[in-house]
């Protein structure tokens, strides 16, 4: 997606940001707030203006957050990244994405023996219940 600076050609207004980055404007001000974006200054009508990489930033923060990271760990990340230890950091995230893989997989186990013990649960309420009588209403 190509994505055009704001007009004042000096990066994005927040607005324009949170349309872009399909989140809200108070989530970018939380955002910056935890320093995991950094407004640059302040455009006209006080409104905050981010770097040209803010959108990528933010939509790094939207990834790692919809991969089960907190915010604290992609601060982490975020202050190894602008602390030019990007080998480490790519490090520290592919150890937190195996983490997290690793939980996937015990919730996946988890919901499939969960799903098992419905469907045997079911099967003997079934039985109980006999076969369906013609005369019955059906929900």
């Amino acid at each position: 997606m190509d994505v055009e600076p704001s007009p004042t050609d000096t990066g994005w207004d927040i607005a324009r940001l949170a349309k872009e980055g399909e989140v809200s404007s108070r989530t970018i001000r939380y955002y910056g707030e935890l320093g995991l974006l950094r407004a640059t200054g302040r455009g006209p009508g006080g409104r905050r203006i981010y770097a040209a990489d803010a959108l990528e930033r933010l939509n790094f923060i939207t990834r790692l957050k919809r991969l089960g990271l907190t915010l604290e760990q992609i601060g982490a990340l975020n202050r190894a990244f602008d602390q030019g230890q990007t080998p480490g950091m790519l490090a520290r995230l592919d150890r937190m994405l195996g983490e997290q893989l690793e939980r996937a997989r015990v919730r996946l186990a988890e919901l499939h023996s969960l799903e098992q013990d419905l469907q045997d649960y079911r099967r003997r309420i079934q039985e109980r219940l006999g076969p369906p009588r013609q005369d019955e209403d059906h929900v």
